[in-house]
């Protein structure tokens, strides 16, 4: 009688010693997530950051080239976009060339691999054009210089590249906002805006 409650206390010891065991894993399981969380926390806060970041560049790039625009319009330099607009590199502004997919057509190159392409050399100067603005800084650091960070770059395409009739008075306007630590792009964000010349207006 003895040996069947002693077997019986110590299924119990086994059975509560199981329990305690489940239960602490579990809660190391939603310590190690909730770690997981906290520490994910400020990497997703700074991304957005830094997204928010370059579509204020993106918007300061428009701006710009939207003032730029209409002086070349109003002092009579442009009469309306035909050879203004970015063909090259590689037909940039084609998204077909003849029957076969253009794999460098703007709208199928990231951000960052477009800027890349427009300045192969890395120097900061341009090989391609003409562009409106490129790496343009606008924002100022608390000493007053210009911040290295953000930057914009702006540029119009032929919206009729991809056939239809033919018409100088639109196309579309790119602009690439873009936030960099160093030399490394953090985040870029990309508008695109129809513009319409409409003389008299």
């Amino acid at each position: 009688m003895n040996r069947g409650k002693a077997r019986h206390r110590n299924r119990e010891r086994g059975a509560g010693l199981f329990i305690v065991i489940l239960i602490v894993a579990g809660l190391a399981a939603l310590g190690m997530t909730l770690l997981t969380l906290t520490s994910m926390g400020p990497k997703m806060s700074g991304g957005l950051r830094s997204q928010e970041e370059a579509f204020n560049a993106a918007e300061a790039g428009f701006n710009a080239a939207q003032a730029v625009i209409k002086q070349y319009f109003g002092d009579g330099s442009w009469l309306n976009f035909e050879g203004h607009t970015l063909t090259q590199p590689s037909n940039i502004d084609r998204p077909l060339i003849g029957t076969n997919i253009n794999p460098n057509y703007f709208r199928r190159v990231p951000d960052e691999e477009l800027l890349l392409s427009l300045d192969p050399g890395k120097d900061g100067v341009p090989d391609y054009g003409p562009l409106l603005f490129f790496n343009q800084t606008f924002a100022a650091t608390e000493t007053g210089a210009t911040d290295p960070r953000l930057s914009y770059t702006a540029f119009l395409i032929n919206d009729e590249a991809a056939g239809g009739a033919a018409d100088p008075n639109d196309v579309l306007l790119v602009v690439i906002g873009v936030v960099r630590s160093g030399s490394r792009i953090l985040a870029t964000t990309r508008l695109e805006i129809v513009l319409a010349y409409v003389a008299g207006v």
